[in-house]
């Protein structure tokens, strides 16, 4: 038996090796044909590398870039929209994204938010979920130390000082593990997407009879609120609803 396991870990290993050296080599051909100039077959290369199950902001990034080389506008702003939600707060990633932006046809205003709540949002946005969770694990074992150490102590003063710090590094803890959830809630749920059909009509209701509200163009980003068969109910950022079709946008 140990030795059928140890054969078992072996071709395990073995399999994981040359996956990983699959994924390392079909890279580096992409990063060599990006550098040539063969645009689509390096970003057909970065797709296949994510097909493989291997997700980065780095990798998104440069598949990103790849599609803008193209001119592929709506291509290219998803995968930046997916690179920016694994590393919000690459500065590279948030400067292509705005770049691939101003190339749409859509210029929609955003509905002002209570300072409070744009504020929270603004700051979950800094880090990833990871960077986040990490920061919360951090912030709990201080927590538990000062709490040790008001246990432990014999001195009124250093009691308080105690107490008042594990306080703060709790609401901290809360803080951060809630950025994180935020975080993590945008990877997962997939609620946002990103047109891609040259022209979309948003209906009034889930079918082609319905009245056409408003038009959107490719590149536009939009919060997908309910789905119901083969159609999305979809949110703009200044508050504008309607019906498209699931074969018209990607979600991010």
């Amino acid at each position: 038996m140990k030795r059928i396991i140890f054969l078992l870990l072996v071709t395990l290993s073995t399999t994981t090796y040359s996956f990983g050296q699959s994924h390392l080599d079909s890279l580096s051909m992409a990063n060599r044909l990006y550098s040539e100039g063969k645009f689509d077959k390096a970003a057909q290369l970065y797709e296949s590398v994510i097909k493989m199950g291997h997700e980065s902001p780095e990798l998104y990034y440069n598949l990103g870039n790849s599609y803008f080389k193209q001119q592929r506008i709506a291509s290219a702003i998803l995968n930046y929209e997916r690179a920016a939600l694994r590393n919000p707060s690459d500065e590279d990633i948030l400067f292509n994204l705005e770049l691939a932006r101003s190339f749409t046809v859509d210029r929609i205003e955003p509905i002002p938010t209570f300072f409070l709540v744009s504020w929270i949002s603004s700051i979950s946005s800094w880090l990833s979920s990871n960077a986040w969770a990490y920061l919360s694990i951090c912030f709990f074992t201080i927590a538990l130390a000062f709490t040790g150490f008001f246990m432990l102590s014999n001195r009124i003063n250093r009691k308080k000082l105690a107490f008042t710090m594990s306080v703060v590094a709790v609401v901290f803890t809360v803080l951060t593990a809630t950025f994180s959830a935020k975080q993590r809630n945008l990877l997962i749920k997939h609620n946002y997407a990103i047109v891609f059909k040259s022209v979309v009509p948003a209906k009034s209701s889930p079918d082609t009879s319905g009245k056409d509200l408003f038009i959107l163009h490719a590149g536009t980003k939009v919060k997908i609120t309910n789905t119901l068969g083969q159609w999305y109910e979809i949110r703009l950022a200044d508050g504008n609803k309607g019906w498209i079709s699931h074969t018209d946008i990607v979600r991010i």
